[in-house]
């Protein structure tokens, strides 16, 4: 633009109240969004995105009229001023084009009220090119539509901006956008300081249990559990195996999801294990409402598993606990309706050595519970009548001892039908056959029938007729086997089953096309199998109807469009916010759960659980209905790549370990090649869970927990750091003794590197690798006694901010002035409160997570108190003392400040403004042998400029 800013300010001034008399009031609809409960002392959070009408100017001029730049009425020689263009455009095909020239020496565009929430600070922009100058304004609406206020922002040559304060009677605003000579303008948004935009992935559930049984009026049935969110509770859900049609649906308050549906025998009671808030469920067929049964007595358990169910009805349960709080082990617990949790099966626990008790089955004749754990191999037979249990782990083949869990037990005929492996479904799992029966003596007789490898999710069916069905890995359409459990035959037979169910079921349809026995089993994606063993008729449908949930969000990334793109937990899925536009959101049923996503390249890779895979998609391909592309796989028994970052041609990843590994990897695919190259423990007993790079090097942050179900073998974490180029590691100790986990990680704009240890913000320099900050910033907020691979992110911002968000506390800071300082002095916390991730969008906005399923932007500088003088002056001191000004220009530049700050002090703005006139001119007109340095001088000039413009 050719003119200056200041004759710009001089000749748009700010419009006064009531300027705007000739505008519309405010109509019925313009309403005040309401403002979300937030954590204590939190700023407002305002719902939804402000939309302004028309905003990118695709239908013409509709919602625009010409005015005269101050919130006036245009003169007549302004009439047709105002026009569209295609010749440039940054959000559509058209933009606002403004010719004020001739008599029409200043002209505007004032945009149609839009509602706002009063007393809240917001931010506006607009996009802008061409020859003239341009401005843009905001007036302030009372509920009537007057003006009870206007503010004037920057002028600048490609964004326009203006942050304001809403007053608190304010209802609605108009935003204008001023000129003079010829200009186009596009992409005009506001957004509040924070803004809440709703739940961003809502799709149909997906279920990770099920069984087949009965509901109210004997309708065959199979009752799952779909998965829903903290936000948006998780579903049993009743589908009527014949019709397919969803005949119930039971919302369970609190609880996210659940991995066991069992329906008791003899009551007809349907029980459900549940996470999230894990507990007991009890369902009535019929009944409007499930009952929550609540907890056993087991310390710390706080996740449910399977139940098996004796012959009196009576129950055996299993779960999980967080072995940090002091969960004792795998742990059964008992259950009889009516008297609630009566006690504890065998010893508590049943092993220290494993963390899961997955499995249940019961066999009547032996009155024996068998027990299967997770992360430890163990197969447990329990006696009801004596209550002691034995371990039948050792009879197996040791490749199986040495595997991960037993994940899954059917109990039919005598016989215990054991999942057991790595639980991946890709061929290192086995379906372990065992007949079982007690001698009069009560002692038990084991008899190992077989061990089939290579058995897929989730094992077997029970026995019909001395055969069992089940599915392998390796065969493409999941095709159907059969075995004999007398002969040991297995028959490979021509029906594909097409899904990995969630359970297998064998029953008894009451239907002529169903004769006799029929398999049946509901994946994770709702398809329903049924397989008629007699005619050999099958069929896989999606079953309908299933009601949409809200997903937790997992991760968050920002595109290459500038869109901000979340993961869903566990069932998966992907959404995509646009800035500011909230109309415009999308979400896609595609991808998994997504520890970690990134862009590179222009293209989003993601690190997934389980498995440890990463995959990678563009916005394009998910528009084509594409699922995320597989790259490759981490392999070393990883399974949650918490850490991303691109180099070059290089993904480099940095992972926690699944269950059968103690030590987290580091790595990189190779783009070229797509080989992931894994180095396993490059750091001890750690995972890698955050990566940033300087110069040829890469930065890891390590945490002593490898892994969600063991306890930690290291006392101390450290920091990984991986020479690019000659790929030697080395480990750098932490300044700090007895942190346990490194968890975030930025770089600056000189290269130094940033990171993030339960409250301590630790500065290195990227040559020596010396450590040049050690501070303890937040000693009021610490993290629990397991630390997440995902507790907190770093980012820097374009302006050369680094922000972080540290277990919900978003913060930002000025990484070059806290080296100058020896301190983070202006480091602010911008929310408390919110939840994990962290990323920021083009106009400089942060994105988090708010509650569990709901996004939340934050607008850093609006959210931040105005520097103001007292800022200016403490900048002028910092930099007095590093000796970036000194000499005979320090006393001119004091002087002014000081008389400035005096002034304001006093509510003198016009010789306060003088004051800082003078102050900026010592800046620009330093002389000998004053010292003043290139940083210094930009940035007192700049704070200068900004208060100056605030007082004229």
């Amino acid at each position: 633009m050719s003119e200056s800013d200041a004759k710009t300010r001089d000749q748009i001034p700010v419009p006064r109240a009531g300027a705007l008399a000739a505008a519309a009031l405010l109509s019925a609809a313009l309403l005040v969004p309401p403002v979300a409960a937030h954590a204590q002392n939190d700023p407002p959070v305002v719902d939804g995105d402000t939309l302004v009408t028309n905003h990118s100017f695709e239908e013409d001029l509709a919602g625009w009229s010409v005015s005269d730049g101050n919130g006036g009425v245009a003169g007549e020689e302004c009439a047709a001023a105002l026009s569209v263009t295609t010749d440039w455009s940054t959000d559509g095909a058209q933009a606002l084009a403004i010719d004020a020239s001739g008599a029409c020496d200043q002209v505007g565009a004032l945009g149609e009220a839009v509602p706002i929430e009063g007393g809240v600070r917001y931010t506006a922009w607009a996009d802008v090119t061409g020859e003239g100058e341009a401005l843009l304004n905001l007036h302030w609406l009372d509920g009537d539509g007057d003006v009870l206020d206007s503010a004037r922002g920057n002028a600048d040559p490609e964004r326009l901006r203006v942050d304001a304060d809403a007053p608190e009677d304010a209802a609605g605003v108009q935003v204008e956008l001023a000129a003079t000579g010829a200009v186009s303008l596009d992409n005009v948004l506001i957004s509040a300081a924070h803004t809440s935009l709703g739940a961003q992935i809502n799709q149909r559930p997906q279920f990770f249990s099920s069984e087949a049984g009965v509901d109210e009026n004997g309708r065959d049935v199979i009752w799952g559990m779909a998965t829903g969110s903290e936000d948006d509770p998780g579903i049993l859900i009743a589908t009527d195996i014949l019709t397919r049609e969803v005949t119930r649906s039971v919302r369970l308050p609190g609880a996210t999801g659940g991995w066991a549906v069992n329906q008791n025998p003899v009551t007809g009671t349907v029980y459900v294990g549940t996470y999230g808030a894990g507990a007991l469920w009890l369902y009535t067929p019929g009944e409007e409402e499930a009952v929550n049964a609540g907890q056993p007595d087991i310390p710390a358990w706080s996740f449910a598993f399977n139940v098996a169910f004796d012959e009196e009805g009576n129950a055996y349960g299993g779960g999980w606990g967080e072995p940090t709080d002091g969960y004792p082990g795998a742990s059964v617990y008992t259950f009889t309706e009516g008297e609630g949790f009566t006690g504890i099966l065998g010893e508590m626990p049943l092993t220290d050595e494993a963390n899961y008790t997955r499995s249940m089955g019961y066999d009547e004749a032996s009155r024996t519970v068998f027990v299967g754990t997770g992360n430890q191999v163990n197969l447990f037979a329990c006696s009801i009548d004596t209550n002691e249990c034995e371990n039948l782990a050792p009879l197996l083949d040791q490749e199986i001892q040495d595997s991960v869990q037993v994940r899954d037990i059917v109990m039919s005929q005598g016989h215990v039908l054991a999942w057991v492996g790595d639980a991946t479904s890709a061929g290192n799992d086995w379906l372990v056959v065992l007949d079982v029966e007690r001698t009069d003596d009560g002692e038990l007789q084991v008899e190992v029938v077989d061990e089939i490898r290579g058995v897929a999710h989730p094992g077997s069916s029970p026995i019909h007729d001395d055969h069992i069905y089940y599915t392998k890995a390796g065969y493409e359409g999941w095709p159907l086997f059969r075995y004999n459990i007398l002969t040991g035959e297995e028959t490979q037979l021509p029906e594909d089953v097409v899904i990995l169910a969630r359970q297998w079921d064998i029953v008894e349809l009451d239907d002529p096309q169903w004769p006799g026995a029929t398999l049946v089993g509901i994946n994770a994606n709702g398809f329903l199998t049924r397989y008629n063993i007699d005619t050999e008729t099958i069929d896989v449908e999606q079953v309908p109807d299933v009601p949409d949930v809200s997903r937790r969000i997992n991760s968050l990334a920002t595109g290459a469009d500038g869109r901000i793109y979340s993961a869903g937990y566990l069932g998966g899925g992907i959404a995509a916010e646009s800035p500011m536009r909230g109309d415009r959101q999308q979400s896609w049923q595609l991808g998994g759960q997504a520890e970690e996503m990134i862009l590179h390249d222009g293209r989003i890779y993601q690190g997934n659980y389980p498995g440890g895979t990463i995959t990678s998609f563009t916005a394009a391909e998910l528009e084509d209905g594409q699922a995320p592309r597989a790259e490759c796989t981490i392999g070393a028994g990883q399974n949650r790549p918490y850490g991303l970052l691109g180099v070059d041609d290089r993904i480099y990843f940095g992972s926690q370990a699944g269950e059968a590994a103690d030590a987290g990897a580091f790595g990189w695919l190779d783009l070229d090649t797509g080989e992931c190259h894994t180095i396993e423990g490059p750091i001890g007993h750690q995972s890698v869970d955050t990566l940033t790079g300087s110069g040829d090097r890469i930065f890891g942050g390590g945490n002593i927990f490898f892994a969600y179900t063991s306890l930690p073998l290291q006392e101390e974490a450290s920091v990984l750091v991986f020479d690019g180029s000659t790929e030697e590691i080395e480990e750098i100790e932490l300044p700090v003794p007895g942190l346990r986990a490194v968890s975030a990680s930025a770089t600056d704009a000189e290269g130094t590197v940033w990171f993030y240890a339960e409250g301590w913000l630790l500065g290195m320099d990227p040559q020596t690798l010396e450590w040049v900050h050690t501070e303890e910033v937040f000693d009021d907020h610490k993290p629990g006694s397991r630390i997440a691979g995902n507790y907190a992110q770093m980012t820097t911002a374009s302006d050369g901010t680094i922000y972080g968000n540290a277990g919900g506390r978003v913060f930002g800071f000025d990484p070059a002035g806290t080296l100058r300082a020896g301190a983070a002095e202006d480091l602010q916390v911008l929310i408390d409160g919110a939840g994990p991730f962290l990323t920021i969008d083009d106009y400089g906005n942060l994105y988090t997570r708010d509650a569990a399923t709901t996004l939340l932007r934050i607008v850093p500088q609006a959210s931040e108190q105005p520097g103001g003088i007292e800022a200016l002056t403490s900048s002028l001191e910092g930099y007095i003392e590093s000796g970036d000004v000194a000499g005979p220009i320090t006393n001119r530049l004091t002087s002014a400040a000081t008389e400035a700050q005096q002034h304001l002090e006093a509510g003198d703005t016009t010789p306060a403004a003088r004051a800082l006139e003078r102050f900026i001119g010592h800046l620009d007109n330093p002389k000998r042998p004053d010292t003043l340095s290139e940083v210094a001088q930009q940035d007192l000039r700049e704070q200068a400029r900004t208060l100056l413009a605030d007082l004229t």
